[in-house]
């Protein structure tokens, strides 16, 4: 067991009361992390702003390399704001706006420039750009290449009539039409047309695409670069082609609904990567996984194939930075210029690091079949609605991705036998994201097989929101869901939310009925599970209602899906990509030994179950990581009058209702708290009921004394006790109900028994937050501040 920042008088403490844990088995290196990424993401940033020459710029000198190099004047410059800018370097930022104005002085000469610059435009989106916007699209749309039949055939290095094109400079002109046509400069459906027409006419029957297209299409081979660029551009034209690409019918159901006739292009190059992907490309590596990036952000995927794409990339990145001056480079022509390098790795990190909002499970029989998509009938309808909560709600980026939990599996496992620490790892991966989204035509119980139905249990047990949905309003995933929910959670109720459920007013009012009734599986102190037996893909699917937008129906589809986020994240965005997240284990005490072992006892509330079963179980799991203690993780539930209640020096009550006990009832509790232990209480959710009848209960508990602030001196906040003092610097709370998590003081009340606290309370909710089962409506702490001050009352019970 590890020891971390215990102060030693906690130590010896510790040491003398309990019993040192056996040496546990060396653990593995440590993965990489959010933490590893921002600082690499530092590094290059700081490279890049010292390698600005005097004028604004980022371009190499002409002598210094070959001519081919320097024949995309303005490309390096495009590349390197662009990087700066995903990095968050605001655009008013002196090198950013040095960059810019060099920009500005450019006129393209090559489509990778002229496509490189719209790419910076737009993402710095200023309004003096939007005609340069415009100049350019009219500057690609003239470099268009045809054969002589009229048959498009993408875009060559210059504007200048041509016979041959090639999918590199292709691929540029289409990021750069994209990126003007969401800056909202007018970029005809003609033209996406012709580009879903070339890239489904131009790919490999194996799945790929080749460079060469037109007189030398046979020259090279098919390549992982431009597979990546060809189904970039099938999911670039198929967006903004399908958009109210279905009509909807009077009965629920979508005319076209998951019909798309770029499908099959995309399916099999997604096979062809999945067996195909390496984070590395010979001599074009850094350009690789810049495209690499852009495929996994566009498809939503969490996994090419096995991989996890993102993860393996920033594992390989992070590993060959430069450390000492924060640049990347490797062997080969196209990756030895460090400026052009550095800005496409930093393009990768920062771009794929964007934090998940909503994850879209993917279920089928195994092995997966390509032609099986009954998962993502409505392909962009998170892309939609995490646009909408990005924008209308956060005010920050966020993404959206498909995850297979199945593969998630493969990736980890290392062999035939599933262990419980691959289990641990994939539910982590899931927890990165803090709602997990089912939708689909077909019942949903035969499709979602074994090993995922418990990572559901598992992903739930631990924080996270399921929102499910009947696309088209199918009967057949109605009843498998309902079927599917039973057998998951069969003690659980499965019911109608009421018509003042949060969810429908958490962010926009929503009359329940008018279409949508919602139902809710309820553990605890959170609705977990949230179901639509009503379409609501299919109108996300629409794309976002403009502000001019009369259907009704529509935009309340938007709304009710804003109301769900904001219920499930308790308004708080979702941390980024990698962000490490501790996941409570499935040890059983059956087999350890209770003589000298931490066990926490629950008092049981009359007429309430335990809101927060979980709550002392994840307290003591995080406890070992801090302090030399070894734990019975089992929470033993006993009435307030059981003379049990003596062999435990550590109580918890947590509830919700109002309740009672005859003062004949608090014998054995009042003997135990005057010898020695302490009973840490909090109302979940801060209800009110709970708050009140707790007061009465203590001071029938200890009737000479009342409940007292604890000074915010004291020593149970202390940075003896706690390795760090506790204070409005380290804890968040949310004091009402429906507001934001924002810094305070920890504040609790207390009863005092001869000099030492022998009753700790909290009326905002400590329980709840230590399963991370909050919800907008629930007025606690946030889940590591909770767990740093139930875990103070845990070490401040151990002192002598």
């Amino acid at each position: 067991m590890r020891l971390r920042c215990l102060p030693a008088v906690a130590l010896l403490v510790l040491a003398h009361l309990f019993v040192f844990a056996q040496p546990v088995a060396t653990q593995p290196k440590r993965d990489i992390q959010a933490e590893d990424v921002k600082k690499s993401i530092d590094l290059g940033v700081r490279y890049l702003r010292q390698a600005q020459r005097g004028n604004g710029s980022w371009e190499i000198d002409a002598d210094l390399i070959a001519s081919a190099a320097v024949s995309h004047p303005g490309g390096k410059t495009a590349l390197a704001v662009l990087a700066l800018l995903n990095c968050g370097v605001p655009v008013k930022d002196p090198d950013v706006a040095r960059g810019l104005a060099f920009l500005r002085r450019v006129e393209p000469e090559s489509t990778y420039v002229c496509g490189l610059q719209m790419l910076a435009f737009a993402e710095a989106n200023l309004p003096e750009d939007r005609q340069r916007l415009q100049d350019n699209v009219k500057w690609l749309l003239d470099a268009r290449v045809y054969k002589e039949n009229g048959a498009f055939i993408g875009w060559s290095y210059k504007r200048t009539p041509s016979v041959i094109a090639d999918n590199s400079n292709t691929q540029y002109a289409v990021l750069g039409l994209w990126a003007a046509k969401q800056a909202g400069v007018n970029v005809p459906d003609a033209v996406f047309k012709e580009i879903r027409q070339f890239y489904i006419d131009h790919q490999d029957p194996s799945g790929g695409w080749s460079y060469s297209v037109g007189r030398f299409a046979d020259r090279f081979g098919v390549s992982m670069t431009m597979t990546t660029a060809g189904l970039c551009g099938l999911l670039i034209s198929g967006t903004e082609l399908n958009v109210r690409r279905e009509t909807l019918n009077l009965d629920g159901t979508a005319a076209r609904c998951g019909e798309y006739d770029e499908n099959p292009g995309i399916q099999k190059a997604l096979n062809w990567i999945g067996v195909n992907f390496t984070p590395e490309v010979q001599g074009r590596t850094f350009y690789h996984l810049y495209g690499l990036e852009r495929a996994g952000r566009l498809s939503g995927l969490r996994y090419f194939g096995n991989h996890d794409w993102y993860r393996e990339g920033c594992r390989f990145l992070v590993e060959r930075q430069n450390k000492t001056d924060g640049s990347w480079r490797l062997a080969g022509a196209w990756d030895n210029w460090p400026e052009i390098s550095t800005s496409f790795a930093l393009l990768f990190l920062s771009k794929g690091r964007t934090p998940v909002l909503i994850s879209k499970m993917v279920h089928g029989l195994w092995p997966r079949q390509a032609t099986d998509t009954d998962w993502n009938n409505d392909r962009n309808d998170l892309r939609h609605l995490t646009q909408y909560a990005s924008t209308e709600m956060f005010k920050v980026p966020l993404a959206w991705q498909t995850i297979d939990l199945s593969r998630g599996i493969q990736a980890q496992a290392k062999g035939l036998q599933i262990a419980e620490d691959d289990y641990q790892a994939v539910t982590a991966d899931m927890l990165q994201s803090p709602i997990l989204y089912i939708t689909g035509h077909q019942s949903p119980r035969g499709r979602i097989q074994g090993a995922e139905k418990l990572l559901l249990k598992r992903y739930v047990e631990n924080g996270g929101f399921i929102f499910a949905e009947a696309c088209c309003g199918n009967p057949n995933f109605d009843l498998g869901l309902r079927a599917l929910v039973a057998e998951l959670w069969p003690r659980a109720e499965f019911a109608l939310l009421p018509a003042d459920h949060p969810v429908y007013k958490g962010f926009a009012t929503v009359p329940p009925g008018q279409p949508y009734k919602l139902w809710g599986l309820t553990q605890g102190c959170k609705t977990v599970l949230v179901y639509s037996p009503q379409d609501l893909s299919c109108r996300w699917e629409k794309g976002v209602p403009p502000r001019d937008a009369k259907d009704a129906d529509w935009i309340m589809a938007f709304r009710l899906g804003a109301n769900i986020i904001a219920y499930a994240t308790g308004m708080e965005p979702p941390q980024p990509r990698l962000t490490h997240v501790k996941v409570s284990g499935n040890r059983t005490d059956s087999d350890r030994p209770a003589r000298g072992f931490m066990q926490i006892a629950q008092v049981k509330l009359p007429g309430d179950s335990p809101p927060a079963p979980r709550a002392m179980r994840n307290l003591l799991e995080q406890a070992q990581e801090h302090a030399p203690i070894d734990v019975m993780l089992e929470t033993k539930q006993l009435f307030i009058d059981s003379k049990s209640i003596l062999n435990y020096k550590f109580l918890y009550m947590h509830g919700r209702k109002e309740f009672r006990y005859e003062p004949a009832e608090l014998g054995h509790l009042r003997f135990n708290l005057q010898s020695g232990g302490l009973l840490l209480a909090d109302a979940c959710c801060g209800k009110e009921a709970f708050d009140k009848s707790f007061r009465k209960f203590a001071a029938e508990l200890f009737p000479n004394t009342k409940l007292e602030q604890v000074p915010l001196n004291d020593d149970l906040f202390g940075a003896d006790l706690n390795g760090t003092a506790l204070t409005e610097d380290n804890i968040e709370c949310r004091v009402e109900a429906g507001g934001l998590m924002r810094k305070t003081a920890p504040y609790l009340e207390g009863i005092k028994h001869q000099g030492r606290w022998v009753v700790l309370y909290s009326k905002y909710d400590i329980g709840c937050a230590l399963e991370r089962h909050q919800a907008s409506d629930c007025r606690g702490y946030s889940p590591a501040s909770a767990q740093k001050i139930a875990r103070a009352a845990l070490l401040y019970t151990l002192r002598p």
